[in-house]
């Protein structure tokens, strides 16, 4: 931010340094000003009296100023270039002095009205090339525009008009550079951040921008031949929106801060002069639009001033940096408004238009990228800071999601094995059944106990009774499919649904399970090797619509028949 500051206060630093241009070759210069705009060339030669400075204020744009120059010829003789400025002048008609009468005399015109190829020069600015006589030759420059503008004139040789012009060239290369660096810094940042403020920003800049190139006459080359007032129509419409963009960029910047609603509904009534004044421009009434845009923007920036501190709420940047910023611009415009409209404030500040425009541009834009660069760095660390709670909650929730889920687990589970608890299992059994009697589909139930498991539990304690209850669970669920229902159901009793299955193939997986048991050994850390079997009792659907407990009571009695029948075996209830 610092680095942005010097350098800004270095640009603005060296277009104010003003170049040692070539001697003048006016000897003097006298004005007359025409209030009806009526008067020819014979009503004004020889009683333009009034001595006037090397620049005019144009502040009527209903007078015709008639500015009378005599100039000498230079030291070797030769062409001499009458370079007029600015370029946004309508019409500047040149009388040159001779012999007869004045409507005899030659002249020609120039001007942002006339098409750019029947210029006497191949130059952006405006002059005439003109063959001065010694000692003196009188010329006479009727000048008419519906802008506002500090009109100056010099006599210069070609060779110091070319580089006046050259050094104009740079100066806008210079201007469109900085200006679209800083409109890219705006379109980069809304794109990676979307705050509508830089948004409109880039849109400011985009406007001030080409109005720049219109108004100091780089549009003009580009016009047709048949419609020249291209140019002024253009400038017209472009230093309207110099004034509208502020507004829109200056209410979206004071929102966070919250200022009294009266003063932004001041704002948005404010932008409705916009289209008023554009409609203006479309029926005729150029040169009111004009005046009412130049007093509607200094009427704003002394608005925004009012507002900047009338801020209630604390935000980035900071109130204080920003009731400075709108302070310094609006100081630095009164400057620059002064300029154009005094001679002797004009004499101070010596700033041509045009260097006045490009300090204007740099000095606002400059500051307004400051103060969003300050924002855009408050928004980041605020959306870092965001992203880390963001992470803390996002981490929290998923310790309390595994939370819930081992809670979960752990309430359909058995803690000893593994396998679904007898609740657990019940509900699944259940959906299965119901399934298979609403679609007809088979299904079986095996009812599965550990043969003498007492025996164990006495002989070697609850402990080895442990590790034979999760091994014989290991094997049952190694055996089984991963579609079956497996879970234990109490003690040592597990149960088995073997879904889309009968007959045959369910009997035939109920003894391998009994077989798989039988040939295993169970080997207990510090016991010996132990070898236990199952009874299994097997219950079939068949097609069936017989509730749960029916279903499990018919298995359970036939596990019952294989014990009785000598264990270690399956039978299937009848």
């Amino acid at each position: 931010m610092k680095s942005f500051l010097s350098i800004l206060l270095l640009s603005v630093g060296l277009v104010f340094t003003s170049p040692a241009l070539a001697t003048d070759l006016i000897t003097s210069r006298t004005l007359l000003e025409d209030t009806t705009g009526a008067l020819t060339i014979a009503d004004v030669a020889g009683h333009v009296v009034t001595p006037t400075g090397p620049s005019l204020s144009i502040t009527s744009t209903k007078t015709v100023h008639w500015l009378c120059l005599r100039v000498r010829p230079p030291a070797n003789g030769g062409k001499v270039v009458l370079l007029v400025r600015p370029a946004y002048i309508n019409e500047v008609r040149l009388y040159e002095a001779g012999p007869g009468s004045p409507q005899t005399w030659k002249t020609r015109v120039t001007g942002n009205h006339y098409a750019y190829g029947t210029r006497d020069r191949d130059s952006i600015s405006l002059g005439f090339v003109v063959d001065a006589a010694a000692p003196e030759t009188t010329y006479y420059l009727r000048i008419k525009s519906r802008s506002a503008a500090r009109f100056s004139v010099q006599a210069l040789e070609p060779a110091a008009a070319e580089r006046w012009d050259h050094r104009r060239d740079l100066l806008m290369v210079f201007f469109v550079t900085a200006m679209l660096s800083l409109l890219l810094w705006a379109i980069l940042n809304y794109f990676l951040d979307r705050q509508p403020v830089v948004g409109l920003f880039a849109v400011h800049q985009t406007v001030y921008t080409f109005f720049g190139i219109v108004a100091t006459g780089y549009l003009a080359p580009l016009c047709p031949a048949r419609f020249p007032q291209l140019a002024d129509w253009a400038n017209l419409v472009l230093y309207c929106g110099i004034g509208f963009t502020p507004l829109l960029f200056c209410r979206e910047l004071f929102k966070p801060y919250e200022p009294p609603p009266v003063l932004m509904r001041g704002l948005k009534l404010l932008l409705w002069a916009f289209p008023v004044l554009l409609l203006a421009i479309a029926l005729g009434f150029d040169t009111q639009a004009v005046t009412a845009n130049a007093v509607l923007i200094k009427f704003s920036w002394l608005y925004f001033v009012v507002i900047a501190f009338s801020l209630r709420v604390e935000d980035a940047p900071r109130r204080w940096i920003v009731r400075a910023f709108f302070v310094a611009v609006f100081l630095s415009n009164c400057t620059f408004w002064l300029a154009g409209s005094s001679a002797r404030a004009a004499s101070i500040v010596n700033l041509t238009a045009f260097q006045l425009l490009i300090v204007d541009g740099l000095i606002i834009g400059g500051l307004f990228a400051l103060m969003l660069h300050t924002r855009a760095r408050q928004v980041q660390q605020r959306a870092h800071l965001f992203a880390l709670d963001l992470l803390k909650v996002q981490k929290k929730f998923e310790i309390e999601k595994e939370l819930k889920k081992q809670a979960e687990l752990q309430a359909q589970t058995d803690f000893l094995t593994g396998l679904y608890n007898r609740r657990h299992f019940v509900e699944l059994t259940k959906r299965e059944l119901d399934r298979a009697v609403r679609f007809k589909r088979p299904l079986t139930l095996l009812m599965i106990d550990i043969d003498h498991f007492k025996v164990i539990n006495d002989t070697w304690g609850h402990g080895i009774g442990d590790v034979v209850l999760q091994d014989v669970a290991r094997l049952i669920r190694d055996t089984l499919r991963n579609v079956d229902i497996f879970g234990r159901t109490g003690g040592e009793e597990f149960a088995a649904v073997i879904a889309e299955t009968e007959g045959d193939n369910a009997l035939h997986i109920a003894q391998r399970i009994c077989g798989v048991v039988a040939k295993a050994t169970i080997a207990p850390q510090g016991a010996e090797r132990l070898q236990v079997t199952v009874s299994v009792g097997l219950s079939e659907l068949k097609g069936r619509e017989i509730p749960f407990d029916d279903l499990l009571d018919e298995a359970d009695q036939a596990m019952y028949a294989a014990k009785a029948a000598g264990r270690n075996r399956v039978e299937v209830c009848a």
